[in-house]
């Protein structure tokens, strides 16, 4: 029986394009998310709570918490959200005001 390809082959001819990163190309950038996650590291060492805490209760994973703590990637708008909801802010914008 034949092998049924689910993705159709790279051309082989074709230009190689660049693969998609979500890491900050400025430096501005990586001082924001700097900034953002030393701001959710105080608050979650001021509530007294751990990672896992903060994980579980945002909705998202242990290496997403990490990579936010590490200005590692760019944080999407909707998960800031919801690790702001869970350290106690109104939303993102409350979040922001304080920084």
């Amino acid at each position: 029986m034949p092998r049924i390809r689910k993705t159709r082959p790279r051309k082989k001819n074709g230009p190689e394009l660049p693969r998609a990163t979500s890491k900050p190309r400025e430096e501005d950038e990586l001082k924001l998310l700097k900034l953002i996650g030393r701001r959710i590291h105080f608050d979650l060492h001021r509530l007294g709570k751990p990672v896992e805490w903060l994980a579980f209760e945002s909705e998202t994973s242990r290496a997403t918490v990490r990579r936010v703590f590490d200005a590692d990637r760019n944080i999407g708008v909707v998960t800031l959200h919801r690790i702001a909801k869970a350290l106690g802010y109104a939303g993102v914008v409350q979040f922001f005001k304080g920084l």
